[in-house]
């Protein structure tokens, strides 16, 4: 069985290369945007929700990219590549289980719509780790079969970090231009309370 799984791998590993490289780059990218405008996201306390878009954001980047890691392993086993794939998966979890607190505690006012919130973030991280676990699982039973399984979580990572980016940015865009409007007027407020959403 374990010739059969390192065989398995090993036709993987363009793959695993590929999505690697790319959630490198991403969150090179993001590091960089996140970095021009980190005065402005961390001035304001109604950006909660910008600054929890922009960490999980990252994180799933850095989870692909960890993907790739423990896939490029030379000579995998089963517990070489389900043990860290399982700790991977329960730590997201966890990880979802609060922000899914954070977001249900938050206050009504705030920069992100809820929609917004669930669809890009929430509902992503829930089903991505919680397929994690159940394919960490498998593999560790010695269902090799299920690798294939990991294609769909690492696109759906990477399809919802980049959305999540792309809203993270246009985001920024407009509280950067309502900040630029306020100040003009005079203002220096403290917090984003009156945005519109």
């Amino acid at each position: 069985m374990e010739s059969t799984f390192v065989e398995g791998i090993t036709q993987w590993q363009n793959f695993y290369m590929l999505a690697g490289t790319a959630a490198a780059t991403l969150v090179g990218l993001l590091f960089v945007s996140v970095s021009l405008h980190i005065d402005l996201i961390s001035r304001f306390e109604g950006t909660i929700d910008i600054q929890m878009l922009a960490e999980q954001t990252f994180l799933n980047f850095l989870l692909v990219l960890s993907f790739a890691f423990i896939f490029l392993i030379p000579d995998p086993t089963l517990y070489g590549v389900g043990i860290p794939l399982l700790i991977l998966g329960l730590l997201g979890i966890i990880r979802t289980m609060r922000l899914w607190l954070r977001f249900l505690r938050k206050r009504p006012q705030s920069f992100l719509k809820t929609h917004e919130m669930l669809r890009n973030l929430l509902l992503p991280n829930t089903i991505c780790y919680l397929a994690l676990v159940w394919i960490a699982f498998s593999i560790l039973y010695g269902q090799i079969n299920m690798i294939s399984w990991m294609v769909l979580v690492i696109l759906y990572l990477l399809i919802s970090a980049s959305t999540s980016a792309w809203l993270l940015m246009m985001r920024i865009g407009v509280l950067k231009r309502e900040h630029k409007e306020y100040s003009e007027k005079g203002g220096d407020r403290k917090d984003l309370s009156t945005c519109t959403n």
